[in-house]
């Protein structure tokens, strides 16, 4: 419920869906363009109110060195949240290990913040999710072990 100067509580916020999707990058490359309506799915746990966050980088986590699936600088950077003028925007990035439509999601992990966007030190702290995690809860998700 709005309050009299128009500003909700941090719980109701974190109860309408519309405020639990994860920022949007540009894609680098047009075969892996995305439906404009695709909503990515949420981070939010529903009944606890908690954020889900991975425990750790998963085996192909795009912020492992070495760059392991071959992102593109420009890609990385905005799959972190960096802006051009090296300040960092208050999104977040779902773990690709935990999407429900990916194929190595085997065991049905639930969508969670990537763990390299959780501890990268200026991302973390502008990702509005990560603030909203550090207020309600942290839900921590281990990656799936290697085959």
């Amino acid at each position: 419920m709005p309050t009299g100067d128009g500003l909700i509580s941090l719980r109701e916020f974190c109860k309408d869906p519309a405020n639990h999707a994860p920022r949007s990058a540009p894609l680098a490359a047009p075969e892996h363009a995305i439906a404009a309506d695709a909503v990515a799915p949420s981070v939010f746990d529903p009944e606890t109110g908690h954020v889900r966050v991975m425990s750790g980088k998963c085996g192909t986590c795009i912020g492992r060195r070495g760059n392991p699936v071959g992102l593109s600088d420009e890609r990385r950077r905005d799959l972190l949240g960096q802006r051009p003028d090296g300040s960092y925007d208050e999104g977040w990035t779902v773990c690709h290990a935990t999407l429900p439509d990916n194929p190595d999601n085997t065991t049905g992990l639930p969508p969670s913040v990537c763990a390299w966007i959780a501890q990268h030190p200026q991302a973390a702290a502008r990702s509005l999710a990560m603030r909203i995690g550090a207020s309600q809860g942290i839900d921590y998700i281990d990656p799936q072990p290697k085959p």
